[in-house]
């Protein structure tokens, strides 16, 4: 699983200056595919389902370093953020999904759920309203609005 970056320097450099400049990923910067990146996902779900919360969050945290573009990265840093019972950190990489996908319900629903722990039901609320408003997964959506009719019932 050795990434294969490119053989000419000065394509190398350009692609370094423009990783400097926020303009590429450290994906892009050493070649690595989507494949072998999912790879070391599945080892991180498999260390978190251990209950191997540290080692899971150090994967996470890598993978996210390398592509900052993919919001499941951002939300499983999140997860294993607030695992780790670190909830501001698992709400800072909430944000960084919910701006990467905004129409996908989980972004918004995993922040909720941070803000929920927080108190912040306000906002939370105004999540899980975003979150039903989304397209896709139902099962998120139906979660979703349990968690709004939950909170209405308070």
């Amino acid at each position: 699983m050795r990434p294969s970056p490119p053989q000419h320097p000065d394509k190398l450099l350009q692609l370094v200056q423009k990783w400097a400049e926020g303009r590429a990923t450290l994906k892009e910067v050493r070649g690595y595919s989507d494949e072998e990146l999912y790879a070391v996902a599945r080892v991180g779900h498999a260390f978190f389902h251990q209950g191997k919360v540290a080692q899971a969050r150090t994967l996470f945290q890598g993978l996210f370093a390398i592509n900052p573009r993919d919001p499941y990265f951002a939300r499983a840093l999140a997860v294993v953020e607030y695992a780790a019972g670190n909830p501001e950190g698992a709400l800072s990489a909430y944000e960084v999904a919910v701006k990467l996908a905004p129409g996908d319900a989980a972004g918004y629903l995993g922040r909720a759920e941070v803000l929920l722990s927080m108190g912040q039901r306000q906002k939370a609320a105004e999540d899980l309203k975003r979150a039903t408003r989304c397209e896709g997964d139902e099962r998120l959506k139906t979660k979703a609005e349990s968690l709004l009719d939950a909170l209405r019932l308070r």
